[in-house]
């Protein structure tokens, strides 16, 4: 029985001091959000204005993991390996996203991007950080409210060039009243997850619609998430092509907030077989023009596609094509923004970024305000001080009646 009783004693404490913990790391100031408002106006935005068919595309994967020496290791290769296995598969630009770490370029120290993973909380809700001096190292272990997600994009937006809001679909809390509030990333990896894992339900972009849908304006940027380079079905799965005449940070990012980039999803040619998997993403279809002449939105493809949609407010398929390498779509005024999908019989899924209605400023990314609830924020944090404060008394207890 004396054992018993030491270890429920020694299980109490560590439990009490989980509490403390999340509790500590649960301080936020809570918001005022507005709701949901629809993109209006009577300009629409064209993501690819400066779009230089001479200048072409750069294949790029801006979230990747290497073995690093400080930071959270989720991969078991150097940056070095890494960088020669995506550039063996055509790839232009990568930037190495490791938690908790900044990551030095292991070939160029100019083709260096600062750019790392934030986040180690249990949810996985996760930041990109692009632009960044330094790593912030709080974070909120059990994010669940949303004010708590909005801190934590709005201190690392501070911080840098940028955020990237990466996998929503893999995130747990994540739902349709959290997209249509959240606000101040410009990027989001719509489509998202490890290998097929998902089955193809990735593909339909449902939270970054429902974030346009909400008049939250963002730029979808697909990556592999890769934790080994050398898994055949991991490497190589989702990449953006950047119109950009270098694959230096000052001119990638510019083409980033245009949106002057496209995504594809891409099948795990050759099952196995490397030869075969090199040998097709050579041969991927590309977008050989896009853009917009007055009100029509148009897309031309290097190779017929099984089937291109224009999707609209809700995710709602407003328009489409069989087997054709191009579509033109005139934007209806009840069309707050459009975007299009071509979808190949291999599975390879090309995605446009969104042209959107617009009244006023230079594009439809608005800095959404949302004031501090002062009332709800000190009643929040007290409620986490009395916790944590009722944690250590409890320890303290323990300790004493053992003692």
């Amino acid at each position: 029985m004396k054992i018993v009783k030491i270890s429920a004693k020694i299980l109490a404490v560590i439990l009490l001091t989980a509490v403390i913990g999340i509790s500590m790391m649960s301080i936020s100031p809570i918001y005022r959000f507005e709701g949901p408002s629809p993109f209006s106006g009577e300009k629409i935005y064209n993501p690819y204005a400066d779009f230089d068919s001479t200048t072409g595309w750069k294949r790029a994967c801006l979230h990747t993991h290497t073995k690093v020496d400080k930071g959270i290791n989720e991969c078991p290769y150097y940056p070095d390996v890494v960088y020669a296995d995506y550039m063996s598969y055509g790839y232009d630009i990568l930037g190495f996203s490791n938690h908790q770490a900044l990551t030095p370029h292991p070939i160029d120290p100019e083709l260096y991007i600062a750019i790392y993973e934030h986040g180690y909380n249990l949810f996985k809700f996760h930041i990109n950080a692009f632009g960044v001096e330094r790593v912030y190292k709080f974070d909120h272990l059990l994010p669940v409210l949303l004010s708590q997600k909005q801190f934590m994009i709005d201190r690392l937006a501070e911080d840098g060039d940028f955020v990237q809001f990466n996998h929503p679909n893999r995130t747990l809390t994540i739902n349709r009243r959290v997209m249509e509030h959240l606000s101040g990333y410009r990027l989001i990896e719509g489509d998202s997850g490890f290998e097929e894992r998902d089955h193809g339900a990735g593909t339909a972009l449902n939270h970054w619609d429902e974030a346009l849908s909400a008049g939250r304006y963002a730029h979808n940027n697909i990556n592999d998430d890769n934790h080994n380079s050398k898994a055949h079905a991991a490497i190589a799965r989702r990449c953006s092509w950047i119109n950009t005449p270098t694959p230096y940070w000052e001119d990638v990012r510019e083409q980033l907030l245009k949106g002057n980039f496209y995504t594809t999803r891409i099948p795990d040619f050759g099952n196995g077989d490397t030869a075969v998997k090199h040998a097709e993403n050579m041969r991927l279809p590309k977008i050989m023009n896009i853009g917009m002449h007055g009100d029509t939105v148009f897309m031309k493809l290097s190779a017929p596609a099984a089937t291109v949609k224009v999707i609209s407010q809700n995710g709602i398929t407003v328009d489409s094509v069989l087997n054709s390498d191009r579509i033109a779509y005139v934007m209806a005024a009840e069309d707050p923004y459009v975007r299009m999908t071509a979808r190949y019989t291999d599975g390879t899924t090309v995605y446009t970024n969104a042209f959107a209605r617009y009244s006023e400023g230079d594009s439809p990314y608005r800095e959404l305000p949302h004031p501090v609830r002062w009332g709800m924020t000190i009643l929040w944090n007290l409620m986490l001080l009395l916790i944590t404060a009722a944690a250590i008394y409890g320890i303290v207890r323990i300790f004493i009646k053992h003692k």
